[in-house]
């Protein structure tokens, strides 16, 4: 089993109260995407994301994809 581990940084909006609804990843799921793409002989066996920080701190999203 491998695993490859995706990291992405959310930069918040500046000001208190958002200016849209609209979230955005910044680019992670292509990044992922194009990873996938590349591996055409691998069998995902789990993914699992995370998040941490926010309010005052920037988002950090990790992604995880376990695979054979």
């Amino acid at each position: 089993m491998e695993v490859k581990i995706f990291t992405k940084i959310l930069r918040p909006k500046i000001g208190f109260l958002p200016k849209s609804d609209t979230a955005t990843d910044h680019g992670l799921e292509g990044e992922i995407n194009l990873w996938l793409a590349t591996q055409p002989n691998i069998k995902i066996e789990n993914i699992t994301q995370s998040q941490s920080g926010g309010s005052f701190q920037p988002s950090t999203i990790v992604v995880s994809i376990w695979y054979k």
